[in-house]
C-alpha cells in the first residue's frame, strides 16, 4: 500500500453485476469503505459475450443493437450504483467498466489498482445452480491473490443449513429489545447447551 498524506492507502474494490445482489454488493463495499482510513472504492462491472472488437467500433450485434449501445447501457448502471454508494461513504471512486470473462477482468482489476480486498456477490445456491450462478464468485475466491468478502443477502431463514440449529426466537427478541446489549434469553443465560462460552472484551481507551 502506498501513502496518502500519512494515511495509508487502502483498496476496496466491489464487483458489481446485473443481479439483485448488486445493490447489497454496494451498500457493505461502501460501508467498510466508510470505516477504513484512507480508503478508496473502485467499483467494477464486466460486460460479457460481446464481439470483438471490444468497445471500439459500435457494431451491430445479433439483438440489432450495437457494442457502443451497450456498453453505454452498461455505464449508466455503473453510474447508478455510484450514486447509491455516495451516501455512505465520501471518499475517492473510481468505476471500472471492462468486457471479457467476468471473473478474469475482476482478478485483473484487482492487480491493476493492488486492491487490498475484493468483494464479490452471490445468491447462495448449491448444486447446479450454484455452478450457474455462483461460477464468477467461486472463481473470483479460489484465483484472488488479496482477501475476499463473499456478499449475500441476510437472511437466516432460508439459507440455514440444516446441520445448524435454528436460532432461538426468545433470545432474537432479547436481542431486539436490548438492542443487542444482552444476547441471550433467560432459559439460554445458564451454561450454553451447544458448549458456546461467551465473554465480553474490554473497550479500547
Amino acid at each position: 500500500m502506498g501513502d496518502n498524506g500519512g494515511i495509508s492507502r487502502y483498496v476496496v474494490l466491489a464487483a458489481v453485476d446485473d443481479s439483485e445482489m448488486k445493490h447489497e454488493v454496494v451498500r457493505v463495499c461502501a460501508n467498510l469503505a466508510r470505516t477504513i482510513p484512507g480508503a478508496e472504492l473502485h467499483l467494477v462491472h464486466v460486460v460479457e459475450n460481446l464481439p470483438p472488437p471490444v468497445v471500439l467500433v459500435p457494431r451491430p450485434t445479433g439483438l440489432g443493437i450495437t457494442t457502443g449501445e451497450i456498453v453505454a447501457a452498461a455505464r449508466a448502471k455503473l453510474d447508478a450504483l455510484a450514486a447509491e454508494a455516495r451516501p455512505a461513504f465520501e471518499g475517492r471512486m473510481i468505476a471500472h467498466l471492462a468486457a471479457g470473462s467476468a471473473w478474469k477482468q475482476i482478478l485483473q482489476v484487482a492487480i491493476d489498482v493492488q486492491a487490498d480486498v475484493v468483494l464479490v456477490g452471490t445468491h447462495g445456491r448449491t448444486g447446479v445452480k450454484r455452478m450457474i450462478l455462483g461460477s464468477v464468485a467461486e472463481a473470483v475466491v479460489r484465483k484472488a491473490a488479496c482477501p475476499v468478502i463473499v456478499v449475500r443477502a441476510k437472511d437466516y431463514h432460508a439459507l440455514v443449513p440444516p446441520e445448524i440449529e435454528p436460532a432461538c426466537p426468545d433470545c432474537l427478541r432479547t436481542q431486539r429489545e436490548t438492542k443487542g446489549t444482552q444476547l441471550w434469553c433467560e432459559r439460554h443465560m445458564e451454561p450454553h447447551p451447544r458448549g458456546h462460552v461467551m465473554y465480553e472484551l474490554p473497550r479500547a481507551r
